[in-house]
């Protein structure tokens, strides 16, 4: 098997994304977390600057889809998008959307309540020294509201943006009633990338899986989904 390093942010659902793609392919990793201060080194590993970054081989990839394409290349069972162009197609869009959209109301849950923007910061700050927290917790809430804002969130209720939210939740339970996965008959992309963003709302809101009370549906599918 190759040696892979994922590095990340482990409270990051895109370097989620990558582990549960990494996982359904059987591929053997390690992770490096930049948590605390150390985020300041993953701008080094890559043009962009982002994470997650995979090294494989001697290769390095950046961005989550770009990593995820490169991992399907390279070991092609269970293939991570549908063999039908239509399904491919729609698979590839509700990935973008999960990476475009729904990844912003996981950011405005962090940063519109206070107890899920320390549960947040604790989680990025997790294994480093304690005096760190005081200075990443204003530097990570001032760049959330900053992403935000330019996302078009700026002036908007909080119960405004949830109900958005919460309209979207109904959409995936609608599209979910009555079927195992959210294209095809078989896990694939597009339901790696949206579980993958749930999930993470879930483990940084003050809400958890209640979150997604009253949708059976769309409970029974993250039940199944490969897990990050």
């Amino acid at each position: 098997m190759p040696e892979v390093v994922l590095h990340q942010w482990d409270i990051s659902p895109y370097c989620r994304k990558v582990r549960k793609v990494l996982r359904l392919k059987g591929v053997a990793f390690r992770t490096v977390d930049y948590n605390g201060l150390r985020a300041t080194q993953a701008a080094k590993l890559s043009a962009p600057g982002k994470l997650p970054v995979l090294d494989w081989e001697g290769e390095r990839i950046a961005d989550s889809s770009a990593i995820c394409h490169f991992v399907d290349q390279r070991v092609t069972a269970p293939p991570l998008w549908p063999a039908d162009r239509r399904e491919a197609a729609l698979a590839r869009v509700l990935e973008d959307w999960a990476d475009e959209s729904l990844y912003y109301f996981e950011m405005h849950l962090r940063a519109a309540h206070a107890g899920n923007a320390e549960r947040a910061v604790s989680l990025l700050c997790e294994g480093r020294p304690s005096w760190e927290r005081r200075l990443v917790g204003p530097l990570f809430l001032r760049s959330l509201k900053g992403r935000l804002a330019a996302h078009g969130f700026k002036g908007w209720r909080n119960d405004q943006i949830e109900g958005w939210l919460a309209s979207h939740l109904d959409d995936l339970e609608s599209m979910l009633d009555g079927r195992d996965w959210l294209v095809g008959r078989v896990q694939c992309m597009a339901d790696l990338a949206v579980s993958a963003q749930l999930e993470e709302m879930a483990r940084t809101s003050d809400k958890g899986d209640a979150l997604f009370a009253g949708r059976p549906a769309l409970q029974a599918w993250l039940a199944r989904v490969q897990p990050g």
